[in-house]
């Protein structure tokens, strides 16, 4: 490779890399347009094979700039993984990548002119965005449609769009300074007009739920006659001490000082991923004891526990449990992680026990809300199922509430529970549903239906916070259509992409 060839690569990586800037927690939203110098270069190169390197290489930039720090779970917790670290860096944005390379080659294939290729680009990464929800059960971790959590007017749209389809929008707007290059006037200057538009909308649906509200008041119709009050624990486990069975007497007296610890107790308390370090199983009268010190008399806890599935498999579970340590219902998590919680053809790689341990979990296979009185269906999502738009929608009958589980000890002060806690927050957007998210550390908060945060525990803090939870909305345009518009606009893109390639060919 010739010096030249060497600094136009470290040019794309670096645009993919100031790209991402616009995701969570920066949300320097005008840096996506960065996107446009590698998108350039894809359309007006004479090569194929430059073409997907440049989409592959600028992928890598916005992959390595964003997810770095699941690196971070390769030191934390006295692990001893710490010389799989450079992999770690690597190998999750590298695999991520070739979404984009794949994006980039086949957008070249099709178009025949440098502007078509431009368009088929957009499509084509929109498309492989979605795909990359899907393929090898999905990791849609850092989207280009999470610039629109950077304010909550323009998270609005997530209600309509979803996920997806805002990725096609965030992709659109990151090509405005390649649409104006190519002599596309009119059509950059429509684009640099959607957020802007975007954020008018949102704002003035905030708007009318706040004169709904006062409107209600006015009228002495409160939404609720009696709050349905939930007190959400944060423990602040550091990961290194969390597994440790000398210190567990003491972390399970901080869970029940910090849930009993201040009265009234509401009714429903809520604990997170993995609360009970230990087997459920094998210990029940410790579990049991720790929820009687835990609740009032008519309390009930939701709260996260490892079970054993079978003699090789675990489960990653939610459980309602009774004041008398009895469990009314539970759920077992679907959708795991890959090379975290087990390992793809683990025959196949001697080292995976030192990655995952000697078991594997066992995904769940039934996704019914637990049911509670007052408060409706109550649906646990664990850890990341959190991040896969329209999982909810799949639920049926549909909750009331979302309560998302988890444990983000893992990545320490690093970007990725901030990332973690927007892409919740999305959910409920696109959902309409209130949520609340429950970290053994990280962020927890609780969101209305429309992102509103209705209360916080911040980084490392070990507390806890009451809080009134609203009714949910009527299912959003989203919950009911999923991906309806945004499967409209690639189709009508890829016509009109044709068409002018068509046009072309017949003037030449």
């Amino acid at each position: 490779m010739t010096k030249q060839s060497r600094r136009y690569y470290l040019l794309c990586l670096l645009a993919g890399a100031a790209a991402s800037l616009c995701l969570p927690p920066f949300g320097l939203v005008p840096l996506v347009v960065a996107l446009s110098w590698p998108a350039l270069c894809i359309a007006r190169t004479n090569r194929v094979r430059t073409a997907l390197l440049t989409g592959g290489v600028a992928g890598f930039g916005w992959f390595l700039a964003s997810t770095w720090w699941i690196a971070a779970s390769m030191v934390a917790g006295d692990t001893g993984h710490w010389p799989f670290l450079p992999l770690a860096v690597v190998f999750v944005p590298l695999i991520l990548s070739l979404f984009w390379a794949a994006a980039a080659g086949i957008s070249w294939r099709l178009g025949k002119r440098a502007d078509t290729r431009l368009l088929w680009f957009v499509v084509m990464l929109a498309g492989f965005e979605w795909a990359r929800g899907y393929v090898a059960t999905g990791f849609p971790w850092n989207a280009p449609g999470y610039l629109f959590s950077a304010h909550l007017s323009l998270l609005q749209s997530a209600s309509v769009l979803g996920l997806y389809g805002l990725n096609l929008v965030a992709v659109i707007v990151a090509m405005i300074p390649a649409f104006w290059v190519m002599g596309w006037r009119r059509t950059a200057i429509v684009a640099g007009a959607m957020l802007p538009l975007v954020a008018i909308g949102g704002m003035v649906r905030l708007a009318s739920d706040e004169i709904s509200g006062v409107a209600d008041l006015a009228m002495g119709e409160p939404k609720q006659v009696r709050p349905k009050q939930v007190r959400l624990v944060q423990p602040a486990i550091p990961q290194n001490e969390k597994w440790n069975r000398e210190k567990r007497p003491a972390h399970l007296q901080r869970l029940i000082e910090l849930s009993s610890g201040t009265l009234p107790i509401p009714q429903l308390v809520i604990w997170p991923e993995t609360a009970f370090a230990g087997l459920l199983g094998a210990e029940r009268e410790l579990f049991t004891k720790t929820v009687a010190s835990a609740l009032p008399y008519d309390g009930l806890l939701v709260t996260g526990v490892p079970r054993r599935h079978s003699r090789f498999l675990l489960l990653n579970s939610a459980v309602l449990v009774q004041p008398d340590g009895e469990i009314r219902e539970s759920y077992d998590k679907q959708r795991l992680v890959p090379f975290g919680e087990y390992f793809p053809f683990r025959d196949l790689f001697p080292f995976a026990t030192a990655i995952v341990g000697p078991m594997d979990y066992r995904h769940g296979t039934s996704r019914t809300p637990f049911t509670l009185q007052h408060y409706g269906l109550v649906q646990p999502l664990i850890c990341y199922e959190v991040i896969f738009p329209g999982i909810v929608s799949q639920t049926e009958p549909r909750p009331d509430i979302l309560v998302n589980l988890t444990n983000d000890a893992w990545f320490g002060g690093t970007p990725g529970p901030y990332q973690h806690l927007e892409q919740a927050r999305m959910r409920a957007v696109e959902e309409g549903i209130p949520l609340l998210r429950v970290a053994n550390t990280g962020v927890s908060a609780g969101f209305d239906a429309y992102g509103r945060t209705l209360a916080r525990i911040d980084m490392d803090q070990a507390g806890f916070v009451d809080v009134n939870v609203p009714d949910p909305l009527a299912p959003t345009f989203y919950a009911i259509w999923g991906e309806t518009l945004l499967s409209i606009g690639l189709l009508l893109l890829a016509v009109r992409t044709i068409n002018l390639d068509r046009k072309r060919s017949l003037r030449q």
